[in-house]
């Protein structure tokens, strides 16, 4: 991870001469936040770094780097410490980190998986987690542990997603088109959204370029359902449903699932998306979706703030 120019507010020091204070951190793929509050949940600093490269360092860097924010801070060690962090993807590989971390701060400290942010931000239990932003995955906790679904990848999985929308409704203009004829306005609209003259040049960018640069093509799937695309309505109606099925997967292997918590990019943005997962998670489980709009990080400070009213999370 390389550090950016210092980005702490104005309120970054103010109120910290009481060492009563919580930290949060969100450890994401892209980007490191850290937020600083005190008892009453009141900020007093917010710190934002580039994260690049976090996913690919061993734990004991993680560790490192999340010590080194918080000397940056330069106040005492706080009386409690949540993380939520990209690519723990498994109950070890929390307590991993989470015991690097302790070790380097000398303070309490509560790891988990970043969807779980989620269901802190929103303040409820008892609920699977779904981002849905560039890519997906849905998380929820089981009878030993956390359990998960999806969050394969861009060439594997990921339903619901950026790049899972883009590739499924390329799939679908492809089989159109091998068919005989693609009668589809979506072709067009990604053919201009990309600056690519043909279906085939777009999927052969999606083979070569990073998935990400054609992740962003979403949006031109949601217009173009919007418009009456076939093939469009049909990727979200699929996309919806393969991320019921995971939830319906995590309950059936035990998750405690009361409600749903959603958040990430596409979901926040695309009200269309949001309306059918609402509906089809209600139809097939009797869930009531809550979208988080807040950014995740607020989640990080409210479990840092349960761990040191309860002791544990």
């Amino acid at each position: 991870m390389t550090y950016a120019t210092d980005h702490i507010g104005s309120t970054s020091q103010r109120g910290l001469e009481d060492d009563s204070y919580v930290v949060g951190i969100d450890a994401g793929g892209t980007k490191f936040r850290l937020q600083v509050a005190d008892r009453s949940g009141r900020l007093l600093a917010d710190l934002t770094r580039p994260a690049d490269g976090w996913t690919a360092l061993p734990m004991c860097k993680k560790a490192e780097l999340i010590a080194t924010a918080l000397a940056e801070i330069d106040h005492d060690r706080p009386i409690s410490l949540g993380i939520g962090a990209h690519g723990c993807d498994s109950d070890e590989e929390c307590a991993a980190l989470q015991q690097g971390v302790a070790e380097l701060v000398d303070g309490p400290v509560a790891v988990v998986n970043d969807a779980m942010l989620l269901q802190y931000a929103a303040g409820v239990e008892h609920s699977v987690n779904l981002v849905l932003g560039t890519g997906s995955i849905a998380v929820a906790t089981g009878p030993t542990g956390t359990l998960y679904a999806g969050g394969w990848g861009w060439l594997l999985g990921d339903p619901g997603s950026a790049w899972g929308l883009v590739r499924t409704a390329v799939m679908g203009l492809t089989a159109a088109q091998d068919k005989g004829a693609v009668d589809d306005d979506l072709l067009a609209a990604l053919q201009a959204r990309s600056g690519l003259g043909s279906l085939r040049a777009i999927a052969e960018s999606m083979q070569t370029e990073p998935a990400d640069r054609w992740a962003g093509w979403a949006p031109v799937v949601f217009e173009a359902a919007d418009r009456g695309s076939p093939i469009a309505g049909e990727t979200i109606r699929r996309g919806v449903d393969q991320v019921v099925d995971h939830v319906v997967s995590l309950s059936g292997r035990g998750a405690r699932i009361e409600s749903a918590v959603a958040g990430g990019g596409v979901i926040t943005h695309q009200p269309s998306l949001e309306a059918a997962l609402a509906k089809r998670l209600d139809e097939r489980l009797g869930l009531t979706l809550v979208v988080v709009r807040d950014p995740p990080i607020s989640g990080a400070v409210r479990l840092a703030r349960r761990l040191r009213d309860s002791g544990n999370v």
